[in-house]
Formats: C-alpha cells, structure tokens, sequence
C-alpha cells in the first residue's frame, strides 16, 4: 500500500473514531437533559425512553426497568441497579431483549458509554426515590401534627367545657341565691326604716355591703371562667375585656393586636389563660403598675407571642415571691403541653413575660 494509501486510510479511521465519540457524547446529553426535565408524572415515561435508547445503543430492540417481582426473560442482557437497592429498593435492574447487533459495543468507549447510560439512569430513579421518601415524611408529618393539634383541641375543649359547666352551675346556683340574699335584705332594710336601733340598721347595712359584694365577685368568677368574649369575637377581644376590669382597680393597660386574623380555638384559649394568669399576677404582686399587653406573631411567622409587661407599682414585697412562681409554673405548664415556651423576668422598672405558642401545624 502507498504511503498516500494508507493516510488516506488513517484519516478515514481517525473521522470514523470522531463522528462515533460525536455520536456518543451527543447521545448521553441527550438524556441526560431528557431525564434531568422529567417530573412527576413525566418520570416514567422518561426513564422509559432512555432505557430504549441504552438498549438499542448496546444493540438491542427493547430495553426496560424490571421490578424485583418480575421474572427475567431469556436470552435478555440484565443490568442490576446497585446504588437503588443501597438504598432500600432492590431488585430493580434494566433489562434489554430482542437482540440486533451482539457487535454494537465494538470498543472500551462503547462499554463506557453505556455505564454513563445505565449510571444516569440509575441516578434520576435514586433522586426521585429520595423525594418520593422526603414527600412521605413530610406528609406523616403533617398528619401527625394534625392529629396532635387534634388532640390538644380536645384536651382544651374538655377543660374548657368543665369550666363552663362550673360557670352555669355557680350562676344558675350560688350566684341566683346570694343575688336573692342581697334582694332580701334590701327588703328588709326598707320594711325597718325607722323602726330599728340603731346598732342593728348599721349591722343590716354592712350585711347588704357584703351581700352586694359577693354578688359581684361571683360575677366577676363566672365571666373569669369563661368570657363569651373569648367565643363571640376572640381572645384579643376577651383579653381587652380583662385588661378593663383591671383598669377598675386603679392600672393604666394597652392593649396591642398585632395578629392578621382570629386563631384556631385552642390556640385562643390557650393564649387567653395565660394573659388572664399575668393579668391576675399584676393586680395581686404590683398594685399601680402600668401594664402592655400585646399579641402578635414571631418574626419567622412560625409562633404567636403574647407579651405582658408591667412598669411602676409599688414594690412587691418577699412575702409575694412566691405566688407569682406558682403562677408562672402553671403558664409553663400550660405551655409546655403544646410544645411552646414561657419567657419571664424582671425589667429595669417592673416584670415581663412572653409566651410563645407555636402556630397551628408548626410543632
């Protein structure tokens, strides 16, 4: 052969070599794109293509994803997917049939070609295996912290109806027949005056006085117990409500409402307890003191805040230690049942809590 001959011979081997890594590059971008677009619904149909184009690359007709509960046919080319049963799904293999070509790998290049196929193949089925397990967590998740807030509804319901039974009793009860007491002796008062000593009239008036006063600190249990407030219109409104009777007893209050809208039940009367508790606390442990109550939700929106702060008063004395302790336990308590926390200490001028509950379906 002629020197000329055989370049001429190299050059054609030389293009041939090129056009076929050409075609190979060409072929594994391809589907690589096919299967990185692939989606939902999409997945499958995807990973259906490039297990025909891998098959009919090694020489095949046929080329498909068989699951571990079917059988492999004869004469077939079956390659297992390592890295998908690694990660709990095995079984799963490609399997290629209906020979064409047994000399279509013709070259280490071919063979490795065909690995990239196979490893890209492989890989987009381990991605979305991932997801579909991220999915099914999120979604136990999900239904669990349904069900806990189920659950906590309940919890708060029950304790909540027991206090509205204790309140129909007390006003249909206790209440009617002091209310009726007070009635009498004004009766009483007015049948005798003039007529009684004097001594006596200053008993019966002191009678009426306690009468009346227990008519109202009844009152003042039974809507303690549970506000219609809080059912009708939400806790921002039961909490203003409190907030009033606490203005009666001589403390300047505000009032802040920073939520977007009203809050699952639960959440309202939890958040209305503990503001009632530090409410309570304040008029008991810091006579005078100015108060700032405020509701809204955390920075991240993932938690609403109830913040009680008081300034001014008189000084509580170490006597008083003690009693706002246990209540603030009983707002831990409260709070810690619903996973939420209870921030409490004291400011330059005076005390301050925040109770952080968080938002329905974030526990």
């Amino acid at each position: 052969m002629s020197p000329d001959a055989a370049l001429s011979t190299d050059l054609r081997s030389l293009f041939r070599d090129s056009e076929a890594r050409a075609a190979r590059l060409k072929l594994l971008i391809e589907v690589n794109r096919d299967l990185a677009a692939a989606d939902g619904g999409d997945l499958d149909a995807a990973i259906e293509r490039a297990a025909r184009r891998a098959a009919l690359f090694a020489g095949y007709g046929r080329g498909a994803l068989f699951g571990p509960e079917a059988a492999d046919p004869e004469g077939g080319l079956v390659i297992p997917m390592q890295t998908l049963a690694e990660r709990g799904r095995p079984g799963v293999r490609l399997v290629f049939t209906a020979p064409l070509n047994p000399a279509a790998l013709s070259g280490a290049d071919d063979a490795e070609a065909l690995r990239l196929l196979v490893e890209m193949i492989e890989a987009r089925l381990t991605v979305d295996l991932q997801r579909r397990r991220e999915a099914d967590l999120l979604g136990r998740l999900a239904q669990r912290e349904k069900d806990l807030e189920q659950v906590l509804s309940s919890v708060v319901t029950a304790q909540e109806g027991e206090r509205a039974a204790i309140s129909a009793d007390l006003h249909d009860g206790v209440a009617q027949q002091v209310a009726a007491l007070h009635r009498r002796l004004e009766l009483l008062r007015l049948d005798l005056d003039g007529k009684a000593e004097p001594g006596a009239a200053h008993d019966l008036d002191a009678l009426i006085g306690m009468a009346r006063q227990a008519v109202s600190d009844l009152r003042g249990v039974i809507s303690g117990l549970r506000p219609t407030s809080l059912d009708d219109l939400g806790v921002v409104a039961a909490l203003s409500e409190a907030a009033r009777r606490l203005e009666d007893a001589g403390h300047a209050v505000t009032v802040i409402d920073r939520l977007p809208d009203r809050l699952p039940d639960w959440q309202e009367t939890l958040l209305f307890r503990i503001g009632q508790e530090a409410l309570t606390n304040v008029a008991k442990h810091a006579p005078g003191a100015s108060v700032c109550l405020e509701l809204a939700l955390s920075e991240s929106r993932d938690a609403v805040v109830l913040s009680v702060e008081n300034a001014g008063g008189e000084p509580r004395g170490a006597s008083a230690e003690a009693t706002p302790r246990f209540g603030l336990e009983i707002m831990r308590e409260r709070l810690a049942a619903v996973a939420g926390r209870l921030e409490a200490g004291e400011t330059a001028r005076g005390f301050r809590i925040r109770a952080i509950v968080p938002a329905a379906g974030r526990r």
